[in-house]
């Protein structure tokens, strides 16, 4: 379902396009912004559907961009 590459300690990454891939085909429209995105992320981490190392990369690339989680607790 996703496309893959081998990380350099030779594991597989998920990559940020696989993931707005995966928001695509599950929504049916493009990412309305970031903060959708890395909501999606870790929606698709608590339910499993995420390796822990991926989703650690993801939210960090996507936090490092500015996203913010609806889901933050304050």
């Amino acid at each position: 379902m996703y496309d893959i590459i081998k990380s350099d300690k030779g594991g597989i990454t998920l990559r940020l396009r696989d993931l707005i891939t995966a928001y695509q085909q599950e929504k049916e429209q493009w990412p309305e912004s970031p903060n959708a995105l890395l909501d999606f992320c870790q929606y698709k981490y608590n339910r499993g559907e995420l390796e822990a190392e991926d989703y650690r990369k993801l939210f960090s690339k996507l936090h490092n961009e500015g996203a913010t989680s609806a889901y933050q607790l304050h």
